[in-house]
């Protein structure tokens, strides 16, 4: 039931809700890290705590005014609390800022799922914090200031969303006992306040102050000891919780089972397209970089499966490393050991979804026009180092890369390696041709890593080409087919790309786990300063794990100076019948798509710019529909309350009184109740007493029968508390109604029918 609270009280619930969700926030610190999120769940507890306030007293109460208050506070504050980066001047949404919270409050809770802790760097993903605040924080503040005797239903709201806090973070708790102990604490108290408070007015609840013609008793020890079994049962409810938070070992979180959405085993292999950089950027720039250390490698796109036709980033099965990719902001948790490096990259000739890194990123942070879009659309994979950036890369973009890169061994720690056993996915198949290589290059050795140097040696013997002009025959491509031709003939011929799978395929077939890298490096290393890079200096590689090492980078492909075959290579002899043989077709290269196509460009070349006018209507015809559905509440809502303004500041107190009584009969008829016309007050009470026992009414129409007919009008004070006893009456009333009739009767007109018949018999 609804009561009146006084302004202390109102101070005290207010205060207690604010402690509360403010200590909530604090449960989305390990998975956001940094401070946004405590300005976007902290704003968004404020806003939902000023709502429940405006909408649990005077004229707008009604949870339907409730709901439109979210909505509003949604689209008026959620920019610059949810998504800041995109509010103008920090201030002012934007229409971006209106389209990220639009589509974050339907796509955020999945993204901050699959995003890679910390997210702060998402600004659409501050949305859940903001929004699980705003209606968790409005709906228990309007219980906690309408409901009487159950106010610890107002927990409810504040138990979901902890319930949020907890299970949309990480298995790591922020301050799990500090928290813990400050929650059940401070519930615990508040609830005690509201016990006291809810006996205090146990002697008041069933009579009206100035009307009641008799005070009712009540059992009070009954009422105390219900409630100190409800105030046992709650503290152990709050000790557990805190058991469970302060023991975050067993917290069950839902990023545990939630697989990353990104998954590029279905996008084209980047190693496809390798030759296209050398053949069309050979001398253009394609980037300029700066401070990297001068024997690391910067990587493009590590790739562990061999589909039969490409090496793919990420496998068909569990297995697989490489292709799972979450969505990161600016800040990456990583915890490695190498050497910390500061490199800034500037993109000119490069293109594409791969983004340039090394090592380990701790952060990527990019600058320019684009930079929004680039930051928002980051995608990293913690186990390969790899990135990507769907909106893709282009001419003019930027960014500085804060990176951990492993230190590789030397050669004499090499010599005692012991290999990783890391599950890679099996390539579709291992040409026959290099099984044989392999068997007799590479089982020699009396130790594994014996067996792998000898096959690099082997594979370093052969010769270099790119099969470009004036160079000698090399297909491009390193399909099975490619792979298997290449051992074929007496000496091999290839550039990286075939000479890194060849060695990829020849380690996995004697069992040493290996996968293939895509990246650039100059020959002679990076220098101090700027490196101009070219397609010159795009490079295909072999890594493997090793104990202590991690994965480390092979190079199998010969000097580029290498290029000397036999003139007229013979095939190796088949035992099979001198039978001439159609020749074999000669493999199509692989076709390439715009996100590896280096002559394309981008991949959204041909988008000019996004269009905002499908976004800015929908937003506009959204808020006109919540208007429009609002629209007949706010209507009926004013006139209401500028007829009972009009009867309260009435000039005559026996008009005032009468006034009061007209409220009561009023909201009956609003209700549903059929009220005889011409009748005495004394029956029309009676008939209202009847249906609503608590609305007092026959007391209150007693009472206005002796002010209004009186020798004396009644003081002033005296009908200042008679209108409070009208307030208390029509909540009465509105209890003891059906939710169904209580929402009929905010757009209920029938009062003004009745009240205008009755003006209409009297003229």
């Amino acid at each position: 039931m609804r009561f009146s609270q006084t302004p202390s009280q109102v101070a005290i619930n207010v205060t207690a809700m604010l402690i509360l969700f403010a200590l909530i926030t604090m449960t989305f610190q390990p998975v956001f890290g940094g401070w946004r999120f405590f300005v976007a769940g902290a704003g968004g507890a404020v806003l939902g705590i000023v709502i429940g306030l405006l909408t649990s007293r005077g004229p707008l109460q009604g949870w339907l005014y409730t709901a439109a208050g979210v909505v509003l506070a949604y689209v008026l504050f959620g920019v610059q609390l949810a998504v800041p980066s995109t509010a103008l001047w920090h201030v002012l949404p934007s229409f971006e800022g209106l389209r990220e919270l639009m589509l974050g409050a339907v796509f955020s809770w999945k993204g901050l799922l699959t995003a890679e802790p910390p997210a702060e760097g998402f600004p659409s993903l501050l949305v859940v914090p903001f929004l699980t605040m705003l209606l968790c924080a409005s709906v228990a503040t309007t219980l906690a200031l309408r409901l009487r005797r159950h106010g610890s239903f107002a927990l409810i709201p504040v138990l979901i969303a902890l319930v949020v806090g907890i299970t949309f973070g990480t298995k790591i708790a922020s301050f799990p006992v500090a928290v813990g102990v400050a929650l059940a604490g401070v519930a615990v108290a508040w609830l005690a306040w509201r016990s006291k408070i809810h006996r205090d007015q146990l002697a008041k609840e069933t009579e009206l102050e100035v009307t009641a013609g008799r005070r009712l008793r009540k059992d009070l020890e009954r009422k105390r000891f219900l409630g100190a079994v409800a105030m046992l049962a709650l503290a152990s409810l709050g000790a557990a919780g805190v058991g469970q938070i302060v023991n975050p070992a067993g917290r069950n979180v839902l990023r545990d089972v939630v697989e990353p959405p990104i998954e590029l085993a279905d996008y084209p292999s980047p190693l496809a397209g390798y030759r296209g950089w050398l053949k069309n950027y050979s001398d253009e720039t394609l980037m300029t970089v700066s401070g990297m250390p001068a024997d690391a490698r910067l990587g493009l796109a590590t790739m562990d499966y061999h589909n039969g036709e490409v090496y793919t980033v990420g496998g068909a099965d569990d297995e697989s490393a490489a292709g799972s990719f979450a969505r990161v902001g600016d800040v990456i948790g990583v915890q490695q050991s190498g050497e910390e490096a500061t490199v800034s990259v500037n993109i000119e000739g490069y293109s594409g979804i791969w983004l340039p890194s090394t090592g380990f990123a701790q952060s990527i942070e990019f600058e320019g026009d684009r930079q929004q879009a680039l930051q928002t659309s980051l995608a990293y994979n913690g186990a390969t180092g790899s990135a990507i950036v769907l909106n893709g890369l282009q001419a003019g973009d930027a960014y500085e890369l804060h990176a951990i890169v492993p230190q590789n061994p030397d050669v004499d720690d090499l010599k005692q390696a012991t290999i990783s056993d890391v599950a890679v996915p099996k390539p579709a198949a291992i040409p026959d041709e290099i099984q044989a290589w392999a068997s007799e290059h590479g089982t020699n050795g009396s130790t594994t890593m014996e067996n792998i140097t000898a096959m690099q040696i082997q594979l370093q013997k052969g010769a270099f080409s790119h099969g470009l002009e004036n160079e000698t025959t090399s297909l491009a491509g390193h399909s099975s087919f490619r792979m298997d031709s290449m051992f074929k003939v007496d000496s091999l011929v290839g550039d990286d790309e075939q000479y890194a799978v060849a060695f990829a395929f020849a380690l996995q077939y004697i069992g040493v786990p290996a996968r293939v890298v895509m990246g650039m490096y100059p020959d002679e290393g990076f220098e101090s300063g700027s490196v101009e890079l070219t397609g010159d200096d795009m490079h295909a590689w072999v890594e493997i794990p090793i104990e202590g090492f991690g994965w480390v980078p092979f190079d199998a492909t010969p000097p580029e100076d290498q290029t000397q075959i036999e003139p007229d290579p013979v095939p190796k002899p088949e035992p099979k019948p001198q039978v001439l043989q159609p020749p074999q077709p000669i493999e199509e290269p692989v076709e390439l798509t715009p996100e590896v196509q280096p002559e394309g460009g981008t991949m959204d070349d041909e988008e000019e710019g996004f269009d905002w006018l499908p976004i800015v209507m929908t937003v506009l015809i959204v808020l006109l529909s919540i208007l429009l559905l609002l629209s007949p509440f706010i209507i009926i809502g004013l006139m209401k309350l500028s007829r009972r303004k009009k009867r309260r500041q009435a000039e005559d107190p026996s008009a005032r009184l009468a006034g009061g009584w007209h409220e009561i009969v009023d909201q009956a008829v609003d209700l549903g109740l059929e009220v005889p016309r011409g009748v005495t007050r004394t029956k029309v009470a009676a008939h209202v007493s009847e249906r609503y026992p608590q609305s007092r009414a026959s007391d209150i129409g007693q009472y206005v029968d002796t002010g209004v007919f009186g020798p004396q009008s009644p003081p002033e004070d005296e009908v200042e508390t008679f209108w409070s006893d009208v307030d208390r009456s029509v909540e009465a009333m509105r209890h003891e109604a059906s939710f169904w009739d209580r929402l009929k009767s905010r757009l209920s007109v029938r009062s003004f029918m009745r009240n205008r018949s009755a003006r209409r018999r009297t003229r």
